[in-house]
């Protein structure tokens, strides 16, 4: 909107029109009556600031008015043409999957609707109270400036005299200024100045030509301020009285028409003697108005403001979206993060608080409601250990975020309760996560290892020694980085029983550190590492990670919801997706916007992808680390835990849903063994003994009513060799009993061996 503000003088301006008033006697249409006095008023108004008003000036004025009367309408040409009446602010409204609201953001609380949903009541009331004259007027009240004109000459104010028309001006300039984000502009349509009031009295008779009445109405009760922080009529009814301004009666009316004098002032809640006293006054204009009779008024001013309010607070902001809150506020980043929303943040927040936008989300409330159950049940918020935990749903093959719960209050934490962030645990920092970009991962990093070695074409029933050795940078190939040394690398497993020989697979379930060290002397750091950041899996400028050897043991970080994306793409075949929490946005006059693609490549073979899937299944099986969390359904995983205990991760998924959980101190690292962890004691802190019972309880109820569904039975490979005596002549019964072994894809009849403990991974 291009308002521009006048700098000529008083006197300059009088002059002009005085020069609109001669130059209009040419025309041929005719200025009714009312509108020539209120241009006069007009005149007289500036005449008296300008202080050239003189009883020899003004009588050849009063002769010259029925000359005046008779202009045409070219006086009208003169008046603003450039203004135009954007839409108020709106709240947007963030929607889980199914369409329920889970938060609101405003800048302003306000609910627009039509003239036709708001009761007659409060339109009267309105009316009566701020402009008995309104339907009689042409934007500028006459007899109410004559008023003024005489008050403010006395006593310097320039308050009063103000239509309804000047009102919604003056409101509608200042909203434009918000939108616009340009406080001068907000500044001047508050100016307490005559001019002001001029530009107001202008703008009002441009606004009556081109409006009807009843859209004049519609539009103040849409944009007035009716509390200390809500906007509009609607949103004002179901703030005090829990119902939509369709229902307002008379004593309701009353009180919310009364407040648009001083929100603050009358506001009932905190003021309910001065808002009683308002309310009365309205009520007793309505009825000399004939708006309703003696017995209404008498009805309405007898029933105690405080038995009229049924107060219903809106909580904007992720605050109000409960145990969605990280969630929200995952969205909410998402759109102050992308230039799709605006060329800069100042512009994109403005759309978020002011666009009236309806965000329609990813979110499964069912399955959101068993996150938080699970999180919960294991590690309850405020729970004296001060320990955390997260967990996060994505789905595969669509990138869908479902589900992310954490055991923290959202919001900023005090002296008196120190629990309260909004730091998401789930997400990266540009999704309100930690600058850290998450936690060390520990052995589910094993995964990425596993998936470059069936990459290289290699078999999972490959035999590898597990013996504790020394590992020397010569061991190891980095194509990307060969200048990358580790010294003298010692590597042990967690328990003695580990350290013999295991095929991958065997060495998968039960998590043998140095089996899988020496598969990585077999490949390339850097491919591995590669692998990885398509997966997903990068450093905190989105890079791959660095190609040292000890990531195999999981010493880089990643944000929970990035692993359990990278474990969805073993689920979906090898088909990545970008995670996404948006499924579309609608704007205020809706119009779709555009939405951050989930971008879904396949950045694996099928087959390969598949051969993790099924190795995976044996962690969760007989032997494996997370036996003891296994599901009612094929379902594949792997265990984490850092050195010291002190992060615990599961990582699993099912062909329709793949999640993360994480467990262990926000703030440092700190071990999480000998400690007493809501409610239960556990001397140590694997992978095993929290993070995988969570993730279980957590799939069990998120898949209640979804089919099983089986991983594809692919190949893992050669099994060994069977030897043949040297004194069969023929090798062909061994030939093709290879044959049929590479048709065999059922890893479970490989048999790992027993460790000392099968539900204890190792500790790196």
């Amino acid at each position: 909107m291009n308002i521009q503000c006048s700098t000529a003088t008083a006197e300059e301006k009088t002059r002009n029109v005085v020069t609109m008033a001669t130059s209009a006697q040419s025309s041929g249409r005719s200025l009714e009556p009312a509108q020539v006095v209120s241009l006069l008023l007009v005149f007289l108004l500036l005449s008296i600031t300008g202080g050239v008003l003189t009883a020899g000036f003004a009588m050849p004025l009063v002769g010259a008015t029925s000359a005046v009367t008779d202009a045409s309408a070219d006086l009208f040409e003169e008046l603003p043409s450039d203004f135009n009446i954007l839409p108020p602010s709106q709240i947007s409204r963030i929607q889980s999957s199914n369409g329920t609201e889970i938060a609101q953001f405003w800048a302003e609380n306000r609910i627009v609707v039509p003239l036709d949903k708001i009761s007659p009541n409060v339109q009267n009331a309105v009316v009566a109270v701020e402009d008995r004259r309104f339907y009689q007027h042409k934007g500028v009240d006459p007899t109410g400036m004559v008023r003024a004109l005489v008050k403010n000459a006395a006593g310097g104010s320039t308050q009063g005299a103000s239509t309804l028309t000047q009102q919604y001006v003056k409101n509608v300039l200042i909203e434009a200024g918000l939108q616009a984000n340009d406080p001068n502009a907000v500044e001047a349509a508050r100016a307490q100045s005559v001019s002001r009031k001029l530009r107001e009295a202008k703008y009002a008779l441009t606004v009556e030509q081109k409006y009807t009445k009843q859209q004049i109405l519609e539009g103040y009760l849409n944009i007035a301020a009716f509390g200390p922080s809500t906007y509009g009529i609607e949103a004002a009814s179901e703030h005090y009285f829990s119902h939509p301004a369709a229902d307002l009666s008379i004593g309701e009316a009353a009180l919310l028409a009364g407040l648009t004098n001083a929100p603050s002032a009358y506001d009932p809640i905190e003021h309910p003697e001065l808002a009683t006293e308002r309310r009365d006054t309205v009520l007793q204009k309505m009825y000399e108005e004939q708006f309703i009779t003696a017995e209404e008024r008498d009805a309405a001013m007898a029933q105690p403001v405080s038995d009229m309010l049924h107060v219903k607070n809106q909580i904007g902001g992720c605050g109000g979206a409960g145990s969605a809150a990280y969630f929200c506020e995952y969205v909410v980043q998402e759109i102050l993060n992308s230039d799709l929303y605006g060329k800069d943040l100042a512009t994109r927040r403005q759309l978020l608080l002011r666009g009236g936008l309806t965000i329609h989300t990813t979110l499964d409330l069912d399955k959101q409601a068993a996150a938080n159950d699970a999180v919960e049940n294991w590690i309850p918020t405020r729970d004296p250990s001060n320990i955390k935990t997260a967990l996060v749903s994505v789905e595969p093959g669509t990138g869908k975020i479902v589900a992310m719960a954490q055991n923290t209050p959202f919001g900023e934490p005090t002296d008196e309760d120190p629990y309260p962030t909004t730091l998401n645990f789930s997400a990266d920092a540009a999704h309100g996560g930690s600058t850290s970009n998450g936690f060390q991962v520990g052995s589910s990093f094993k995964t990425f290892v596993l998936a470059e070695w069936y990459r290289q074409g290699k078999s999972g029933y490959q035999r590898i020694s597990g013996a504790p050795r020394n590992f020397y940078s010569s061991d190891f190939t980095a194509s990307c980085a060969p200048d990358v040394g580790i010294g003298t690398w010692p590597v042990a497993n967690a328990n003695p029983s580990e350290n013999g020989y295991h095929t991958v697979v065997q060495a998968t379930a039960q998590s043998v550190n140095v089996t899988y060290v020496n598969m990585l002397t077999e490949l390339d750091t850097c491919k591995v590492t590669g692998l990885a950041a398509s997966l997903g899996i990068t450093n905190g400028e989105g890079q791959p990670i660095a190609p040292n050897p000890s990531v195999v043991l999981g010493t880089a970080n990643a944000t929970p919801l990035a692993m359990a994306n990278a474990y969805a793409t073993f689920a979906a075949h090898g088909v990545y997706c970008t995670p996404i929490a948006i499924d579309s946005i609608v704007n205020d006059e809706g119009n779709s916007l555009p939405v951050p693609s989930a971008d879904c490549t396949q950045v694996m073979e099928p087959k390969h992808a598949d051969q993790v899937s099924l190795t995976l299944a044996s962690v969760l099986q007989r032997g494996g680390t997370a036996a003891g969390s296994a599901l009612s359904r094929p379902a594949a995983g792997k265990t984490g835990t850092t050195e010291e205990q002190d992060n615990a991760w599961f990582v699993g998924y099912v062909p329709q849903l793949s999640t993360a959980v994480w467990i262990g101190h926000s703030g440092s690292y700190t071990s999480m063994d000998d400690s007493w962890i809501g409610g239960r004691y556990f001397p140590t802190m694997y992978g095993s003994d929290a993070a995988a019972p969570e993730w279980r309880q957590y799939m069990e109820a998120a898949l209640a009513d979804t089919p099983v569904e089986n991983f594809p039975q692919v190949s893992l490979g050669l099994r060994p060799q069977v030897r043949v005596p040297v004194r069969t002549p023929d090798p062909e019964p061994a030939e093709e009993e290879q044959k049929q072994e590479e048709k065999t894809d059922k890893p479970a009849e490989e048999k790992p061996a027993s460790p000392a403990d099968e539900n204890k991974e190792d500790g790196q």
